[in-house]
This record gives structure tokens, C-alpha cells and sequence, in this order.
């Protein structure tokens, strides 16, 4: 038969039967139970009566949703707090005596829970009404669990002769014990019973002390541990402060008998759980906690208390308000808490006055009058107590001190630890170092100026032991809590932390934190050794420390002679294997041993007769960092090197540490003669040479030589105005002296082309030269017969660029690349195609090697020398990286070292003695009225706008940029922006019609820069307007005009010459100027300074006066200082500076903008 089934609220069933209460569900067609009402009060007998009553407001609720009876087994989901469904399942087998009720449900309580009894009530609802009460009745009542039928059950259990033993597995057993606070009273200890339940979970709710009394137990258990819970609970019950059991008794009066109770629980296999939420939390039971009397000085007489320890060590006075002593009215046992740990100790009988002690914490007073009998009673409390006194407990008659005294422990777990001593009437009395200083004889003043006076003592102890920062951060860690009520100590508290996890030194660390100079220096048994026989001895012969070494010291002895580093391998393959290795009085160690030992923080290392050396040499960690470089530079594959690595000085370095062998001799003599960059003697200059070389050019000459007879290329980075030109070609008619068929191609800018021409014809007009104005296409013939007789071929990067196939097509014995600063970017086309072309010797020449960025130096030496940094992406990480943003300045002055053999820079103020000086001024000068509001307005329009865009300034670049432009074009002239301002005024263009003509009149002449040509020619109109002749040159001047504009100058039939700042930045020689205007400045201060080396060079005899024009209160100011930066960054590279920085980032520009 089928029926379909509706569970609904009890309390909803006055809505009638023609429709479903708000909570009813309808569940399906299904069958129920058909158990009488005898049979159901028997099946949830198996039930606890709270259980049951819980279930019951599940069931009258409508909490349970789906009901199946099927073969003999009942199911169901029920409804459990928030979102929870928990599915229950109840067999009944009624073929015993008593009916045996297998209940299960997926709620974390797992058997005979409430959902399984609210479920039972659920499907049994219906038919016990049709069973016990009239079908018309309609009216809501209890489930019909009548009292005699319980009463039924209880007198034919008690008469059956043994109890029932519940069915399922045996469950272990577990003893909570929690500690309550109260801040109105008094905090308790309670303990509470507790059950596994099938998934090993400590549950609460199925076992109670009073089920235990009752003997009414939900699950089976071992028996022993049951009685000994029992036993427990009766004592408890008897010592009950109360009317009722709780479900968590207290033991702060439990009588003395509960340790004898506790300890048969313990044995019964009953597990001891604290009740903090702490994972970590345990319970320690048994004879850990003890107790001592402790006499302590007092501003009247001493105080007299008890004092708790844990395994014997006095519990810190933090964790005294955590003691909580058990029973009463005399205490005879305590509860300890210690950070996650609760101990649990019975005492020695106390007599009341310890007993009082104990509880109340108040110590006894022993005025000053007593003090005399209190001492000579001391040894009576002594025999029968554990009594400690402090040393300054009684007054001294004779007391010197502070003094500072080292104790070093040998044992397993050696320390050295430092205390302050005191001798009082003959007796020395130590106190700790990191403890309180106050006492009766005590002088905090004076402790605190003996620590620092020994400082240098504290610290060489402290070095000693390559644990300490650890050990002060690990102390530091535990202690940063205690700052949280002061944020600002807590913030800086914090800073020293993660200063001390960076691996600071100790010194760093002492500065930091110097209250933690005299914490316990934890040792290892060389290092014990070590302080022992080394330091020790000065300390003891200084006379400012005492020392006491307890125990002896491990028989280790320091290496006779000093360790010497080994290099050996056979350079005669591409690749050969490197073996690195430290020989210490015959032992032969491996270097990655020593690294490793060295990264550990270890300061020494022991070998395996007992000899000790100091890894503290210079030497070693020189090596550490040489091979560190090698490696992330790609110079090492494992073990291998490759043996013609250009990276000359880096390895010359490495090998000037120690021994090389035999077969590895050549090798180093070629590193070094490579890192030397010069040849064994000075070169003699050609023949066809038409110039004297100064003595710098001399050197140049040599250094160019060297480069060449060793098959590498080079940048010369000479200062713009020292005859890089005359040294190229010296170099150049040296070769072809010596092969007549040599052919070199020179690249430059368009507009210097002309200019080497006739350097060529000047300084050697023996050599043949060709130029190479237009590609090979639209000259018409093939560039290989055009330059077939040439030496020199002169060129410019674009051709290069355009026509690459033919000059490929071409045998060059050289390629010289002028300017060579348009390499920098290689992601160019121009430089792909310089770095592609097969030259067997390559050299840039260039004033400013570096514009911006360290990478663009990499862009030049992948040029020249492609196997010293193949690869741009290590070369950024290691150098270009960590220079620019000051992480590592050091690489700074490795970088250095390494470009030296193939970069050769020197200054005019380094080599020039007889050049006439240089002066440069910053000229402010004020906007117009009506230029300034101009300015203005579009600033403040701008602004905004522009820091919007720095959100991504890479997206934003060119955006970015254009604006910052056109605030520069503003700063010159308005109308620059806007037409619609030709009538207002430019300041600068004022300024220079009024000096100008006064420079003229004196015999002076000028050059005057600007980067936008438009405002060139602003300058132009009012010059022509003034009938001021001039000359004029921008990007857009033809080769040819460029020429006469040049000439006209230098013959001086023009005295001022307007240059555009790109145009003018090479190729120029103007010494006949002896002032130049910078109308506006550059980001790029070397663009700037190649400008002004057009007339501060060789062949200038008048000083040279630099007028740099800023408007105030614009962004030609904030320009200025970026300039003064990258100045720095250039200057620290190439000049041996001491600053660096980077190139225009997005701070940069707010900096222009602020």
C-alpha cells in the first residue's frame, strides 16, 4: 500500500487538513513504521532524556523534510542551524529481549543524535494518532511519551540481572580541563568528560558527569577508565559548591584526595585535554610544579614569599597571575599555565601560613628591626624548605661593584652569559644581565655606563657565534606583543625585527637594539673553543671582565700556517673545468664548501683531526662575490669555463687570489695581460701620420693597439674636444702600414660626414678614402667596386641601415661607429645592423657612452665586444638594475672595473692642464606679465590631465611627454602653442637682443642653443630685425649650406650662431665662440654638454662663458634638477663619481610638476 505522507508543524495543525501549514513539506508516496506507541518510547529509550527532548522541538517544527521506510530501515534528511541538511538513518532489530537501535546521522555528533530521535518522532506521528486518539480530533498535544510506560521501562530494567552494555565501538575517553576568567572574582579551573566520536573528534555532548553518575551511558567505553571517571565524579559531587552537577566541575575545592583520583584516570588511559583553542595547547600532569620560599630586599627590612617553579626554573613574573592554586581552605596543589602548557602538580603538605602565601600572593614582611633574628632563623625554614636569597637581600657593610662577568657554559647546550656582579662584605653576589636592576645595593645608573663602557667586549662575544642576530630575533619575535598598547615602540619594534631576519651584523644589531647586547650568546662546541682559547685570554688580560668557564673545552686547535686558495684546470679546450679549493695545513677542501659554510653565517670551520680556521678573510668572500658574478653572468656552466672569455678583469681578479698550477698558467698570463689593456711597450705613431699626438693621445694610440693585436674591440669615450678622431685614424694608418689592403668603414651622423672627410685628408692624407653619400640603388654602381681601392669608407648609420646588404657584401678589416651614442637603443635597426656586420675589429667613439640608462652602455660593448655581456637580460639584473635603484651601489665600481680594458674615457680636466677654464652660470629669467598668465593657464589646465596619465605611465609615455613638451615651448614663447600669442613677449629673446650686441662690440662671439627650432627662428627675426648678421643651423640644414653656415662663422663674418641642440651636438668644431646661451635645457644633460664642448675644446684659447637661461617658477626649473641627477648617474659611471640615479620615470615627472 502507498500513501502519501505530510510532516507538518504541531502547532500549525488547527489550519485543518485541506491544505499544507506554512511549514508542512509534501515528501513523496512512501509507507512509515507501523509501530505502536509501547515500541516507539522503546526505541527512543535508547536515547538520553535530553536528546530526546531537543528532538522533540525538531520534530513539533516541521524540521524534518523527507522521510523513507524501506525494508526494515528508516531514513530521512533533517534541517540543522543556517544552510545544513543532515541525513539520518534507524534500524530497529526487535528480535532480541529488548529492542537494539542502530542509529546514525552526518552531523558532527554522528549516533543516536537529536535529528535521528526528531526523525522517529516524525514518521511514528500520524500513525500513533490513528492508534490512540479519536480520527476527529484536531487539537494539538505532546507526543505521547507517557510517564508510566517509562516507568514500565525503568522497573523492568532494574530487574534484569545484568545492565545493558551499549552496542558500537568502544570509545576512549578524554578529561577537559579549562581555565575560566572571571574579572569580577576569581578566575577557575574546571574539568568536564569527554567522548571520541566515530571520527576521532573529542565531542561533549554524549557524556556528562551526571550520565556517568547515573550509569546511563549513550556509548560503549573501556571500563576502567569509565570507573576511574565515576570515582572522579563522586568526589567532585561531594565537594560541589551548589545545588546541581554541572556539566563542568570546578577543582578549586576539590579535596586532596583528587590527585590520587586523577593520577588512576591518568592510568586508566583517559587523555588529559586542555580546553584552549589552540592546537598547540597540551595538559602536563604529574610532580612538574613545585614551590620554594624566596627572601627578597625591601625599602624596609625584605620580603618573604612563595615562589612557583616549573621543572625547576622559577616561573617568569609575567606568567605569576597564571598560577591557580587548588583546594580549600589549605591549598594542596596548583595549576600552572605557561604559554600554551597547563601543569598540573600536587604540592608537599603546606603548612596555613604557605598555604595563604600561596593563594593570596601577598608576600610576608620582615621589618628592619627583625632582620637580625629573621637570619639566624633562616636555617630552620632552610632544613625543611627549598628557600632561595636574593644577594642584596640584607644590607652589606662593605659592597663594591657593578662589575661585568662572563660565564661560559661547555656543555651540550653551551652558552656564554653575561651578569652584573657585586662583592658585599666579601661574598660576590651576580644578578642576570637582561633582568630588573633594582635592589637594595644595586646602582641602575651605574650598570647601565659599565655595559656601554664594554661594549667592544660584548659585541667581539657576540660575533663569536654566528646564531646571535637569530637568537635576538627569535627573542625579539616572542617579546613584540608586549609593545601592542604603544604603537609607535610596536612600528619601530618591528623595523628592528625585520632588520635582524635580513641578516643584519651585529653591530647593525646592537646599534638597534642595545638592550639586547647582554643576552645569552648561544654557542656551538667551535665556537666554544674558539672564545675559550682566543678571546678569553684578552678578556682576562684587559682586566674589565671577569670569566668563569664551566667545564672544559672541546680539544680543538687553530691551523698553523693560513689557509691558501688553489686554482687548477687545463685551459687548452674551448671549455675546461675550474677546480677551486682551500688548502688549510695539507687538507685540500672544495670551494662549494667553504660558500656554503660562508652563507650559513659561519664564522670559522672545523675539520676532521680537530684544526679550526677563520673563514673571515678577505680573500674568501672576494671569492664568494667573483663567482657569484661569474655565474649570474653566464661565465660559468657548472664547473666549466669558457677559456676565451672577454671578461678579462673579472677573471684576473678571481686568480690573483690564491695558487694557479702549471696548466693553468697560460690562461692567467693571457687574463692578465688582457686586463692590463696596454701592450708591452708604447707604439711608435705612423709614419703617415700628419700630427703631433699629445702625450693622452699617445696613450690612446697604445690602448687602441692593444685592442687591436688582440683581436677585441673597444669604446673610446674620450671627453668631447680631445681628438678621438686623430687617435681612430692613427690607429688605422698603423694597420694599413702594415696590411696594405686593410679597408675600414667609418659610420657617423649625416652631418659629419663632411667633417671626417677632411679630418682624413688632414691627418692622414696618404689613405685613400671614399664617402658613401646614397645607396648603392640610386648611385647605380655596386658599393664593391665604388670603394675597392679605398682604406677608409665613410658613411652614415641610416645608409647603414637602408643599404645593409651591401655594405655586408664588402671585406672590412675594421668598423669605427662616430657618435655612437645612436647605438644605445638595441632594439633599433641601426643598431642590429652595426652589431650584424662582419668586422673583425669594431670600435664606438663617443663622448657620451651613457645618455639615460646603464643598458645603453650594454648596447656599445655587444657592439664592440659581444662576448664580454651576450646576454642584455643578466647584464640589467646584475648591473643595470641594482645601480640605478641603489640596491647594490657597490656594482657601481665593479662595472667599472670590469669595462676598463675595453673602455678607454678621459676628461679635459684630467689631461688638459693648458685648456682655458670653463664657467657656467644659471641665468633666472622672470616671465612677462602677460606671459606668465599665459604659462599659467595652461598649467593649471594641464596638470591634472597629466598626473591622471602617470597611473600608467609606460601606457601613457608619449601623451605624457607632449604635454611636458609643449609646458617647455610655454616657458620660451607662447606662441610656440598658440598662434593666437605673437603679441606677447618672450623674455629670453629681450634679454638675448640686449647682450648680444654688446658681446659683438667687445670682440666676442656666440652660440645660441635651443631644442625647438621654431624658437630659433623667433631669435632669427629679431636678430634680423636688430640687422644683427648671424649664422644658422638645424636638422633640416642641407650638407652642403651646412658648411658655409660653419665657415662664415669661423671666418668671423658672423659672430653669432644659431644652433639647433641636435644638430649642433657633433661633428662641430667652434672654437672661434667664446660664449654660449642654452635658451632652454634639455632632459639630457650630456645632449647639453657635447653642445658646449663645440667651442670648449682643443684649439680654444679664450675662456669659455656658459649662460644657461631658466624661466622661473616653470617647469625649466624642475627640469634642472632632473638634469643635475642623471649628471650624477653619468658622472658616477664614467668619471668616477659617487652618485647614480635613473632615467625619467613617472616620479620624475610629478617632481615637474609639483
Amino acid at each position: 500500500m502507498h500513501v502519501w505522507f505530510r510532516v507538518r508543524p504541531r502547532s500549525d495543525r488547527s489550519h485543518g487538513d485541506d491544505g499544507p501549514s506554512p511549514r508542512a513539506t509534501t515528501l513523496g508516496l512512501m509507507t512509515a513504521p507501523d509501530w505502536t506507541a509501547v515500541q516507539v518510547d522503546a526505541v527512543l529509550g535508547a536515547f538520553d532524556t535530553r536528546t530526546v527532548q531537543r528532538a522533540r522541538s525538531y520534530a513539533e517544527n516541521g524540521m524534518i523534510v523527507e522521510i523513507s521506510w524501506s525494508d526494515g530501515v528508516l531514513t530521512g534528511v533533517s534541517l540543522g542551524s543556517g544552510t545544513q541538511r543532515y541525513r539520518c538513518k534507524v534500524r530497529v532489530d526487535w528480535s532480541r529481549p529488548k529492542p537494539h537501535v542502530a542509529a546514525s546521522c552526518t552531523c558532527p555528533v554522528a549516533i543516536r543524535c537529536k535529528h535521528c530521535a526528531a526523525l522517529i518522532m516524525a514518521a511514528t506521528r500520524d500513525s500513533l494518532e490513528r492508534s490512540d486518539r479519536p480520527q476527529t480530533s484536531t487539537s494539538a498535544s505532546p507526543l505521547p511519551l507517557s510517564r508510566w510506560r517509562t516507568l514500565v521501562d525503568e522497573v523492568a530494567k532494574s530487574s534484569d540481572d545484568g545492565q545493558t552494555v551499549p552496542d558500537g565501538p568502544e570509545l576512549p575517553l578524554a578529561l577537559q580541563f579549562t581555565v575560566h576568567r572571571d574579572y569580577r572574582t576569581a578566575d577557575t579551573v574546571r574539568i568536564r568528560p569527554l567522548t571520541a566520536n566515530e571520527q576521532g573528534r573529542w565531542v561533549k555532548t554524549r557524556l556528562t558527569w551526571k550520565t556517568l553518575l547515573s550509569g546511563q551511558l549513550a556509548d560503549r567505553h573501556p571500563p576502567r577508565a569509565v570507573d576511574a571517571l565515576t570515582r572522579l565524579a563522586s568526589a567532585l559531587a561531594i565537594s560541589r559548591q551548589g545545588p546541581s552537577i554541572n556539566d563542568e566541575m570546578s577543582l578549586m575545592y576539590a579535596p586532596p584526595g583528587i590527585w590520587k583520583l586523577l593520577d588512576d584516570v591518568r592510568d586508566a588511559g583517559v587523555a588529559f585535554v586542555n580546553g584552549k583553542s589552540s592546537k598547540s595547547s597540551t595538559v602536563v600532569f604529574g610532580d612538574h610544579v613545585s614551590t620554594r620560599l624566596h627572601v627578597t630586599a625591601h625599602s624596609a627590612g625584605v620580603h618573604v614569599s612563595l615562589e612557583t617553579l616549573v621543572d625547576g626554573e622559577p616561573v617568569p613574573a609575567s606568567a605569576e597571575r597564571y598560577r591557580y592554586p587548588l583546594g580549600r581552605p589549605r591549598a594542596h596543589g596548583i595549576a600552572q599555565e605557561l604559554d600554551d602548557v597547563l601543569y598540573l602538580s600536587p604540592t608537599p603538605r603546606l603548612t596555613a601560613t604557605e598555604s595563604m602565601l600561596l593563594v593570596s600572593g601577598v608576600p610576608l614582611e620582615v621589618a628592619d628591626e627583625e632582620l637580625t633574628e629573621f637570619r639566624a632563623a633562616l636555617p630552620t625554614l632552610q632544613a625543611e624548605r627549598p628557600v632561595v636569597v636574593d644577594p642584596d637581600a640584607f644590607p652589606a657593610a662593605d659592597l663594591t661593584g657593578p662589575f661585568p662577568i662572563l660565564r661560559i657554559d661547555t656543555g651540550d647546550r653551551a652558552t656564554a652569559t653575561w651578569s652584573t656582579g657585586y662583592e658585599a662584605d666579601g661574598e660576590i653576589h651576580e644578578f642576570p644581565a637582561q633582568g630588573s636592576s633594582e635592589g637594595r645595593f644595586r646602582n641602575a645608573a651605574a650598570e647601565r655606563a659599565m655595559w656601554e663602557s664594554i661594549r667592544p667586549e660584548l659585541e667581539v662575544v657576540a660575533r663569536g657565534s654566528h646564531r646571535w642576530v637569530g637568537a635576538a630575533a627569535d627573542l625579539l619575535e616572542k617579546r613584540l606583543q608586549r609593545y601592542r598598547s604603544d604603537y609607535r615602540r610596536f612600528n619601530r619594534m618591528y623595523a628592528v625585527l625585520r632588520q635582524l631576519r635580513g641578516g643584519c651584523t651585529v653591530t647593525a644589531a646592537f646599534d638597534s637594539i642595545p638592550e639586547y647586547r647582554t643576552m645569552p650568546v648561544p654557542l656551538t662546541q667551535l665556537e666554544v673553543a674558539i672564545l675559550c682559547s682566543e678571546v678569553v685570554p684578552k678578556l682576562i688580560a684587559d682586566g674589565r671582565v671577569r670569566v668563569e668557564v664551566v667545564g672544559s673545552p672541546p680539544d680543538y686547535r687553530p691551523a698553523e700556517a693560513p689557509p691558501v686558495l688553489s686554482f687548477a684546470g687545463d685551459a687548452r679546450s674551448d671549455w675546461f673545468d675550474l677546480h677551486v679549493a682551500l688548502d688549510v695545513d695539507g687538507h685540500k677542501i672544495p670551494i662549494t664548501t667553504i660558500i656554503s659554510a660562508l652563507a650559513s653565517g659561519e664564522t670559522h670551520m672545523l675539520l676532521d683531526d680537530g684544526t679550526y680556521f677563520s673563514l673571515e678573510i678577505e680573500a674568501l668572500q672576494t671569492l664568494r662575490e667573483r663567482l657569484e658574478e661569474a655565474r649570474e653572468m653566464g661565465e660559468i656552466d657548472g664547473d666549466r669555463v669558457s677559456a676565451h672569455t672577454l671578461n678579462a678583469s673579472l677573471w684576473d681578479e678571481l686568480l690573483e687570489l690564491g695558487v694557479v698550477d702549471d696548466q693553468l698558467k697560460d690562461w692567467r698570463d693571457r687574463i692578465a695581460r688582457l686586463a692590463a689593456a696596454k701592450p708591452p711597450r708604447s707604439v711608435t705613431p705612423p709614419v703617415g701620420l700628419d700630427a703631433t699626438l699629445r702625450p693622452y693621445q699617445q696613450d690612446g694610440l697604445d690602448w687602441l693597439t692593444f685592442l687591436w693585436d688582440n683581436g677585441l674591440g673597444g669604446v673610446l669615450a674620450d671627453d668631447m674636444g680631445l681628438g678621438k678622431t686623430v687617435q681612430t685614424l692613427a690607429l688605422i694608418q698603423q694597420v694599413v702600414d702594415d696590411r696594405p689592403d686593410a679597408r675600414f668603414l667609418v659610420v657617423a651622423p649625416t652631418s659629419v660626414i663632411a667633417n671626417w672627410a677632411a679630418e682624413i685628408h688632414r691627418f692622414v692624407p696618404g689613405l685613400e678614402m671614399v664617402t658613401v653619400p646614397a645607396t648603392e640603388k640610386r648611385i647605380g654602381t655596386p658599393l664593391t667596386e665604388r670603394v675597392v681601392n679605398a682604406r677608409i669608407v665613410v658613411t652614415s648609420y641610416a645608409l647603414l641601415r637602408i643599404d645593409y646588404d651591401a655594405f655586408a657584401d664588402v671585406d672590412w678589416t675594421g668598423a669605427i661607429f662616430d657618435e655612437a651614442q645612436f647605438l644605445k637603443n638595441h632594439n633599433s635597426k641601426t643598431y642590429q645592423a652595426a652589431r650584424r656586420l662582419d668586422a673583425p675589429f669594431k670600435l664606438a667613439i663617443t663622448g657620451t657612452p651613457m645618455e639615460n640608462r646603464v643598458m645603453e652602455l650594454w648596447s656599445l660593448v655587444s657592439v664592440v665586444a659581444p662576448g664580454l655581456y651576450s646576454s642584455p637580460k643578466l647584464f640589467k639584473e646584475h648591473f643595470a638594475d641594482a645601480i640605478e635603484s641603489g640596491q647594490a651601489p657597490e656594482r657601481l665600481e665593479i662595472l667599472r672595473r670590469r669595462l676598463r680594458p675595453i673602455m678607454l674615457r678621459r676628461t679635459k680636466d684630467q689631461v688638459l692642464v693648458d685648456l682655458p677654464e670653463k664657467q657656467e652660470q644659471l641665468l633666472p629669467i622672470e616671465l612677462e606679465p602677460k606671459h606668465r598668465k599665459v604659462y599659467d593657464t595652461y598649467l593649471a589646465r594641464d596638470r591634472q590631465q597629466l598626473l591622471g596619465l602617470l597611473e600608467n605611465f609606460d601606457g601613457n609615455r608619449i601623451q605624457v611627454l607632449r604635454a611636458l613638451t609643449r609646458l617647455r615651448q610655454l616657458s620660451l614663447h607662447p606662441v610656440l602653442v598658440d598662434g593666437e600669442h605673437a603679441n606677447v613677449n618672450s623674455a629670453k629673446i629681450e634679454y638675448l637682443s640686449e647682450q648680444l650686441p654688446m658681446l659683438i662690440d667687445e670682440g666676442h662671439s656666440a652660440l645660441v642653443f635651443s631644442s625647438f627650432t621654431g624658437f630659433l627662428k623667433l631669435i632669427a627675426g629679431r636678430l634680423d630685425a636688430e640687422d644683427i648678421p648671424y649664422s644658422y643651423l638645424d636638422g633640416s640644414t642641407a650638407i652642403t649650406k651646412r658648411a658655409k653656415q660653419i665657415e662664415q662663422f669661423t671666418d668671423g663674418r658672423t659672430r653669432v650662431f644659431l644652433i639647433s641642440l641636435k644638430a649642433g651636438g657633433f661633428g662641430l668644431n667652434l672654437t672661434a665662440a667664446d660664449y654660449c646661451f642654452m635658451t632652454d635645457p634639455w632632459w639630457n644633460p650630456a645632449a647639453e654638454a657635447q653642445a658646449v664642448d663645440r667651442a670648449h675644446r682643443i684649439g680654444q684659447h679664450r675662456a669659455v662663458t656658459v649662460y644657461r637661461m631658466v624661466s622661473t617658477g616653470t617647469i625649466e626649473e624642475k627640469v634642472i634638477d632632473l638634469q643635475t641627477r642623471k649628471r650624477e648617474l653619468f658622472d658616477a659611471l664614467l668619471d668616477e663619481g659617487g652618485a647614480f640615479s635613473g632615467a625619467i620615470t613617472a616620479d620624475d615627472v610629478r617632481g615637474l610638476l609639483s
